[in-house]
């Protein structure tokens, strides 16, 4: 294997590593979400807990997707491949999870609450009335038990790369000895495994 091969699957296995315990996170939040019946009762019961949580799930499942741009020591996004396995509904609801998050989660996009501005005027009186998206809205009990489910499969793909990956790689990364502790390798190695030289 060339050096630049084996950096590109170093990075590949660092993100695949991260990832699945991202979708660990987001599995084990919709899972309680389900459990503990936050949808029954919304929004006038657990309103904000179930806010909460939604936005924690959506966050956690989307994070491998979103790309960490600037440095190169960042991970790159997890490859689109990784999606091939879903259903046609599962993968619009990829799509509006991302949405979701890019654009009302994670950052405040004007466009996503389509907010709309006018005037009132009644008996006399002036009031403004902004009218918008319920932009705090979480995923309703069908689409939390999807994600449920594309988070679990996306576990499974991921766990199998990362068997692949660690054949490919265990001669090029440092030894760990049980006996004292020590990480040992060549400079390369130290360098794939995140260990200072």
């Amino acid at each position: 294997m060339k050096t630049g091969e084996e950096e590109e699957k170093v990075r590949l296995f660092r993100r695949v590593f991260v990832s699945y315990n991202d979708f660990k996170q987001a599995a084990h939040i919709s899972s309680h979400i389900l459990t503990a019946k936050l949808h029954d009762g919304y929004p006038e019961k657990d309103r904000h807990i179930l806010q909460a949580l939604n936005s924690a799930m959506i966050i956690a499942y989307a994070r491998p997707f979103s790309g960490n741009r600037g440095s190169e020591t960042m991970l790159p996004e997890l490859p689109e491949r990784f999606l091939c396995g879903f259903a046609p509904d599962e993968r619009a609801l990829h799509k509006v999870v991302m949405k979701d998050r890019n654009e009302v989660l994670a950052h405040s996009d004007s466009t996503a609450w389509r907010l709309r501005l006018s005037v009132i005027r009644s008996s006399g009186r002036t009031m403004l009335a902004p009218l918008h998206h319920d932009t705090t809205a979480p995923l309703d009990e069908k689409h939390t038990r999807m994600l449920n489910g594309m988070a679990h499969k996306l576990m499974d793909a991921v766990h199998a790369e990362r068997a692949a990956l660690e054949k490919e790689l265990v001669e090029v990364l440092p030894t760990l000895s049980l006996e004292d502790g020590h990480v040992t390798g060549d400079e390369r190695a130290m360098l794939y495994g995140g260990w200072t030289v």
